[in-house]
């Protein structure tokens, strides 16, 4: 999947640790194993491969959701002075003394 320049240049705020697409692969295997066993083992076989690439999809989908999170937490984080300038700074109240 091709990245945006703006995609390239945004560095998360912290690793994805979350293997969501590892681990929806083999839920979905499982799953689909399960009740495809219903059919004997050539259905379980079918309900394994079909399975597994559902989950896969699944889980590219929450990968990427993650990553998306992570880049606008970054852009407000950035915006409110958290990683970059000072947080909270701004301009000074004005004075109600003459």
């Amino acid at each position: 999947m091709p990245r945006t320049k703006k995609e390239k240049k945004m560095r998360p705020i912290r690793p994805s640790h979350t293997h969501a697409g590892e681990v929806a692969t083999v839920a979905g295997e499982i799953a689909g194993g399960v009740l495809g066993s219903a059919a004997g083992p050539p259905g379980a076989i079918a309900g394994m491969l079909v399975g597994a690439a559902a989950g896969a999809l699944a889980g590219e989908v929450i990968d990427r959701e993650g990553q998306r999170t992570s880049r606008h937490d970054q852009e407000l984080d950035d915006e409110i002075g958290v990683t970059k300038g000072e947080l909270g700074r701004g301009e000074a109240p004005p004075s109600n003394q003459p």
